[in-house]
């Protein structure tokens, strides 16, 4: 019974998190999230109003007062620990925080005790979490804002964008789905009106950025953070069943890493081990597979693998 309730406290306040956040879910969408029923979302919002938290409902859709404030949390060490390693991480990664980071950092140390405090200040002598030695170049100034502020007001923008291949610069109205960083750049996601499809930019190489005071929906059936599982890095395409072999020198490789949330591998009887996963990017695959010079070979598709010897070719013929 004591364990119930705990459990049901602790949902209880992760519930008055997510309806602060503004996002107005619907009842459905949470009990998705805290993988409960409906019937238990219902109860646990009835417990919220009872405690004289202002609840609001809109039109099925649930939200909190703007003028309500939690009283201050007080956080355990290892959570502690864990909020300063992810803001470490950030600062350290310019492209994703910098001094946004920094900032975060000094307004959380305020608010610990003392004995936190010493600990967050150690931290650095015992511990570091550091990204990619490779920096993505931030956006040009007030191009991540006014896409922030057109995905959360379902307006569509008018960009000029180079292309990875090219110098020119293409026009093209957005839908703006969401923005998603991969590695330390940030990527917009969205329907582009002049290909008529789903297409990704990275924000790095926009150069011009309009918002339209139109409004567009996003699809229901749209979810970002699976459309984002499903790629290699960032390049979209058709999804693909990829089978590759990691001959024995680089097999333990396959054993330790988790390159792609579906993948499986599978032991093979001279020490090799295979490896497969349904992804889509044939491209930036082909790159990757290269990079292990032979040691690892696609299975299949065949358009992989086809990819993969045009990239070895072209190497011997700039090198020959």
């Amino acid at each position: 019974m004591q364990d119930r309730k705990i459990r049901n406290m602790e949902r209880w306040f992760r519930l008055i998190t997510t309806l602060m956040r503004g996002n107005r879910p619907t009842a459905r969408e949470l009990a998705h999230r805290y993988e409960v029923t409906e019937r238990t979302i219902f109860r646990d919002l009835a417990a919220l109003e009872r405690m004289e938290v202002p609840v609001v409902r809109d039109d099925g859709r649930y939200s909190i007062m703007d003028n309500y404030r939690l009283k201050p949390v007080q956080f355990t060490p290892d959570e502690v620990l864990a909020l300063a390693g992810a803001l470490d991480f950030a600062r350290r990664s310019r492209a994703l925080a910098g001094k946004a980071a920094d900032s975060a950092m000094d307004k959380l140390l305020a608010v610990m005790p003392a004995p936190h405090q010493e600990m967050v200040a150690g931290l650095d002598a015992t511990l570091v979490i550091d990204p990619l030695q490779a920096h993505s170049l931030p956006a040009l100034p007030g191009v991540e804002e006014a896409l922030t502020s057109a995905v959360q007001g379902g307006h569509p923008v008018r960009i000029r964008h180079v292309s990875l291949r090219s110098a020119e610069q293409t026009e093209r109205v957005i839908r703006p789905y969401g923005l998603a960083y991969r590695g330390t750049a940030l990527y917009l996601i969205g329907y582009c009106e002049l290909r008529q499809g789903l297409r990704t930019f990275r924000v790095s190489r926009i150069r011009t950025i309009e918002i339209l005071p139109t409004v567009f929906t996003r699809p229901a059936d749209f979810d970002l953070e699976r459309y984002v599982s499903d790629i290699w890095s960032i390049e979209d395409g058709p999804l693909m069943h990829v089978r590759v072999r990691f001959s024995k020198p680089v097999a333990e490789l396959a054993r330790e890493t988790r390159w792609h949330p579906s993948q499986t591998t599978t032991e093979e009887p001279d020490g090799c081990v295979v490896l497969q996963m349904q992804t889509r990017g044939k491209n930036e695959l082909a790159r990757w597979v290269a990079g292990y010079g032979g040691t690892v070979e696609v299975l299949e598709p065949a358009e992989l693998r086809e990819a993969v010897r045009s990239l070895g070719q072209a190497i011997v013929d700039r090198y020959v």
